[in-house]
């Protein structure tokens, strides 16, 4: 598949919006929006970069890779500004969330195509597996592993010492 690279910022751009647009209508803190689409971008950014660069056909090691970035980046920021994490990762994962296959199986089970629904839903269950996996492989290291860069009431602190 080829895509543009104005393409893919495009719609990392749509991305953005959507997921700044969900924290609003979950009521998410205003000074937090702006990051909650900044983890969507890069989310979605990221996933388009490994679908469309590794030869093949990888929507599932596409999705887990852009998971485990957008995971990431919720607990760095979540270390940095003091925030749950859950705040950063939720409405970044949600470009992710394999919404056309959870459509194609109902439709096509209703049409009564079994192999299609089949395939559809194994193809629904691999990319929420990958979501899963990928979230679980980053929030299983320890909050620690975020202080890569100290927060900056922590470097005031150190130059006072």
């Amino acid at each position: 598949m080829e895509i543009s690279f104005s393409t893919m910022l495009l719609q990392s751009a749509f991305s953005f919006i959507a997921c700044y647009g969900y924290s609003i209508v979950c009521n998410a803190p205003r000074r937090e929006l702006v990051y909650c689409g900044i983890n969507g971008f890069l989310g979605w950014f990221v996933y388009l970069l490994v679908y469309v660069y590794v030869p093949g056909e990888h929507t599932v090691m596409a999705t887990l890779i852009s998971t485990m970035v957008v995971t990431a980046i919720a607990r760095f920021l979540s270390y940095h500004r003091e925030a749950p994490s859950i705040l950063y990762h939720i409405p970044g994962i949600l470009p992710l969330v394999p919404g056309a296959a959870v459509y194609n199986t109902m439709q096509s089970g209703f049409v009564g195509n079994i192999l299609e629904t089949y395939s559809y839903a194994l193809s629904g269950f691999k990319l929420a597996g990958a979501i899963g996996i990928g979230s679980l492989l980053i929030l299983v290291l320890p909050y620690s592993a975020f202080e890569i860069i100290p927060r900056r009431g922590d470097r005031k602190k150190q130059a006072k010492s």
